[in-house]
């Protein structure tokens, strides 16, 4: 089962194209023009079609939206498809690294530091929580890595208290528009992956009448478990069926995963599953991002900020680049077998639930 997952980016994309040749699935792949992988290889976001590509029931599965998450997403691809009697009526369409460069170099963002799952939106539209942003940026973006400036507390209690908390998570993670070399970098264009999509996906999707997805990633929740965010509105078909499916204690999971602070839920600008239902008006759509909990929201927010700060930091740290590098991967895709096999086994049951609901809608 662990065999599954990958060390870099370059075993994780020949175990899915070895996959999807053995299964004789219809394979799409498009190279980046300009840019490699940290061991100079190719990067590329490859689109696998299991079944019937013109099948009018799809699952689309989704992994390396955020560039370390691919493993795990990856991961939960290859185990659930090595060995899947794909249904009559159904096909599945998986796409493997939707960030090939961070995923490659370890990076949440892309090469332009841009954070992918925060560009499908118009850019430089401003948002009340630009105000905020600046001394956010401060906090948590220091020039030094050290005992001191790791503490953001008490910036983060100022600011809850006088703009409250939503806002202020919405400001932290929600994306923004400020700060190029910030995290949740929004952009001022189109990124190249999502150029590649809106060219690929409606094509693909352009006889589905019915589609359920899964983007896959990892931090928010629970360790090992499981954190249902969904992606349609609330109280909507699709929004019900999702949870008729995995059931209702996946309603609350999201909340849950934010109990560093209150259980406060940002807003999120530029979503790809947000964005996604655009690409085939045709069909009805239900599905959501799935994330695998590892460590607190703080935690996770820490080796997020080291990704940040390797990149582009000029300060000094108190730890050795390699163990801040380190550090920033424990945070976001551990490498505790425990953990490893808990989060496989629950994204693949996760997985296996959306198939069989998909199968009777």
């Amino acid at each position: 089962m662990l065999d599954s997952y990958s060390q870099t980016y370059s075993e994780a994309r020949q175990k899915f194209l070895a996959l999807a040749s053995d299964r004789r699935a219809k394979t799409i792949s498009r190279v980046h023009p300009t840019e490699r992988g940290a061991e100079g290889e190719e990067l590329a976001i490859d689109i696998a079609i299991f079944g019937d590509p013109d099948a009018e029931k799809t699952l689309f599965l989704v992994s390396g939206t955020h560039g370390q998450e691919g493993y795990y997403g990856s991961a939960l691809q290859i185990e659930f498809l090595r060995d899947l009697d794909v249904p009559e009526g159904i096909n599945i369409v998986a796409l493997h690294g939707l960030n090939p460069w961070g995923f490659s170099h370890l990076s949440r963002t892309d090469n332009q530091n841009i954070d992918v799952n925060r560009n499908f939106t118009d850019y430089g539209v401003a948002s009340d929580r630009d105000e905020i942003y600046p001394p956010l940026f401060r906090a948590l973006c220091p020039d030094d890595w050290n005992a001191e400036t790791i503490d953001w507390s008490g910036v983060r209690d100022e600011l809850t208290a006088k703009y409250g908390g939503k806002r202020l998570v919405s400001a932290a993670g929600g994306g923004q528009i400020i700060e190029p070399t910030g995290m949740n970098y929004i952009g001022t264009g189109p990124s190249w992956s999502r150029t590649v999509v809106e060219e690929l996906l409606p094509e693909i999707f352009a006889k589905a009448k019915k589609i359920a997805f899964i983007e896959w990633h990892t931090g928010l929740g629970d360790y090992g478990e499981l954190s249902h965010i969904p992606m349609m509105e609330q109280g909507s078909a699709g929004y019900e069926r999702m949870f008729e499916w995995l059931g209702d204690d996946a309603r609350s999971t999201w909340a849950r995963g934010m109990a560093d602070f209150d259980n406060v839920t940002p807003d999120y600008r530029g979503w790809f599953s947000a964005w996604l239902p655009s690409t085939a008006p045709q069909a009805e759509w239900t599905g959501m991002v799935i994330e695998a909990g590892t460590y607190g929201v703080v935690e996770v927010m820490d080796g997020i900020r080291i990704d940040r700060w390797l990149k582009f930091a000029k300060g000094k740290s108190f730890m050795s680049r390699e163990d801040m590098r380190d550090t920033m991967m424990d945070k976001l895709y551990p490498t505790a077998p425990d953990w490893r096999a808990t989060a496989l086994k629950n994204g693949v049951e996760a997985q296996q639930l959306f198939l069989d609901g998909l199968e009777r809608w």
